[in-house]
């Protein structure tokens, strides 16, 4: 019972931040961009080509939301496909996975303080510090379930 219900809410939260990744990603990039953008270097047509090379991004949340919600799917209509402990326990890794990518990149930023004048992005406030925490927390939920198939 503990394992289903583990795996069931590892996958509704990673829908959720998945496909709240994707809106942000794939269709506010120039949002995104400023992030990541100092002001000052806005007018450079390099923030016009980071935006749209952010919509990469989207495309990738996008996929692991549509993933994880057919996942759910199948786990809450009793279908056979990826029932069994294992199976859900690779697949609730590698969804973890996904997460820790988008956690541990940032780590050597927020070690080394964030935004540096013109260079990197600030970590410790704002959409980012969000995303770094949410992605470190989902990383550990999907983890603790994977691991919880096995009980």
């Amino acid at each position: 019972m503990i394992p289903n219900l583990a795996y069931v809410l590892a996958l509704v939260a990673s829908a959720i931040w998945f496909a709240m990744a994707f809106r942000y990603f794939a269709y506010q990039q120039e949002t995104a961009a400023k992030v990541l953008i100092p002001p000052s270097a806005r007018s450079s047509p390099l923030f016009l080509t980071t935006a749209a090379s952010i919509r990469f991004l989207g495309g990738m949340n996008g996929a692991f939301a549509v993933l994880s919600l057919a996942l759910l799917a199948l786990a809450v209509s009793g279908s056979a496909l990826f029932a069994a402990p294992a199976e859900r326990a690779v697949l609730l890794f590698v969804l973890g996975l996904a997460h820790f990518s988008q956690f541990i990149y940032n780590v050597p930023i927020l070690r080394n303080g964030g935004r540096q004048g013109e260079a990197y992005w600030p970590v410790r406030t704002g959409p980012m510090l969000t995303i770094f925490v949410v992605d470190a927390v989902e990383t550990l939920v999907n983890a603790g379930a994977g691991l919880l198939q096995f009980v």
